[in-house]
């Protein structure tokens, strides 16, 4: 693959990236649409996922931030959620592609860098069907309830300027993902004899080892973050209810309420058995979770090559390994916690028994908690990757086997 190509193919993905983010951050998501009689030349309305505007004739713009995310249409729900989750691995995609572009010099081998260049592609081409997903969704939304005869013409929305933006976005981003996985390795005939210690990673050795490291490292102090802070259910703002004076917060070990005047209240829980099931498992499995990630830093320690604790190489190795598996299960532990109590909290707020002035938000913990799941299992899925080395070359036993001498039975020589 030229260079040319490859520079071509980051430029694509970067700009795709660029504008992806753009279209995250526009509340042009629906406009007002002006049919039949019912023209309102005055004001015009702007729905995002973010923030709804309202923009007048004399040119003043007023907006206001969604206070409560569950309360808005299913389309702009998951749109929130696939445009974050895109802009993450645009990120990641342009991070690897530097790493790896023939221009740089953070990896010496031509084969490592074939791939690097190859995995930033596929996360190019999965950002751009993520922001492909939802401007798809909601212009379809959109186009459904504008013929749709049932729904009144002041409530029906035109496609705003962020779907077409998102569109190009996405077609920037697959295609220069697209270039990007055109790079194959280069292929050499000579014969290269076996390194001593192996990594089955696409990434190099040196790189692999950062980039876990700093994955553990982050999702273990993120993990601690979810168990500490009270903001895993939050007061939800919807209806004729809509309380401005104090805001609510439940965590797992106390409950919150903050003034409109910015002071905070808060009370430790007087009693364990009081909380509702989904809290009470989430703080015993937050807290298994920390103690496990704890061990598994421990472990690492002994297992890094950078250390004398463990001689045998192999054995390190195997060490590592354990200390991913770790990992993994502490992840998914803090996973299940934070999708339990997240379940709790939808199911609660569409549930028609429930009073809306007991109906909760999902927390900032919430979502901490996720992202300090994704990371402990991608590093420990990274750390178990590890391989003990193997070696093809001959070793001599130990003890050279010695002929018996031939002796008499008297054990003398006679000539």
């Amino acid at each position: 693959m030229s260079m040319g190509m490859e520079l071509g193919g980051i430029a694509l993905g970067l700009i795709g990236w660029i504008i992806s983010i753009i279209t995250c951050a526009l509340p042009m998501w629906k406009v007002t649409a002006f049919v039949g009689a019912n023209i309102v030349t005055a004001p015009v309305i702007w729905e995002g996922i973010w923030m709804t505007c309202v923009v007048h004739s004399t040119g003043q713009m007023q907006c206001k931030i969604y206070d409560s995310m569950l309360a808005f249409s299913q389309d702009l729900q998951a749109a929130r959620a696939m445009c974050i989750v895109s802009i993450i691995l645009g990120m990641l995609a342009v991070t690897v592609s530097i790493m790896g572009a023939k221009c740089t010099n953070c990896i010496k081998d031509e084969a490592s860098k074939a791939r690097f260049i190859i995995v930033s592609g596929i996360c190019f081409i999965i950002s751009g069907i993520l922001t492909l997903i939802p401007v798809s969704w909601t212009s379809s939304t959109i186009v459904q309830d504008f013929y749709n005869t049932l729904v009144p013409r002041t409530q029906r929305r035109e496609l705003g300027a962020s779907l077409y933006i998102g569109f190009a976005a996405a077609a920037f981003l697959i295609i220069g993902g697209a270039l990007l996985c055109c790079t194959c390795p280069p292929r050499e005939n000579s014969y290269k004899p076996p390194k001593k210690h192996t990594l089955l990673l696409i990434l190099p050795v040196a790189t692999g080892r950062t980039m876990y490291k700093i994955l553990l490292k982050t999702g273990w102090i993120i993990s601690i973050i979810t168990c500490a802070l009270p903001m895993w259910k939050v007061t939800a703002f919807v209806g004729a209810n809509i309380v401005t004076a104090q805001v609510t917060w439940e965590g797992i070990w106390m409950s919150c309420v903050v003034q409109s005047t910015g002071q905070i209240q808060c009370k430790i829980y007087d009693s364990i058995l009081a909380l509702p099931q989904d809290l009470q498992a989430a703080r015993a499995m937050c807290i298994v979770s920390i103690i496990l990630s704890m061990q598994a830093v421990l472990i690492s320690i002994m297992g890094v090559k950078c250390t004398n604790c463990i001689k045998d190489e192999a054995s390190k190795a195997k060490v590592m390994i354990v200390s991913g598996i770790f990992f993994i299960i502490s992840g998914i532990l803090t996973l299940i916690a934070v999708f339990w109590t997240s379940n709790t909290v939808v199911q609660d707020f569409y549930n028609p028994l429930v009073p809306l002035t007991q109906r909760m938000e999902l927390g900032a913990s919430l979502y901490i908690g996720y992202g300090a799941a994704a990371f402990l299992i991608i590093g420990g899925a990274l750390l178990c990757c590890t391989c003990p080395p193997r070696e093809n070359s001959y070793k001599p036993p130990k003890k050279a086997y010695i002929a018996p001498r031939s002796a008499s039975g008297y054990g003398k020589d006679y000539v």
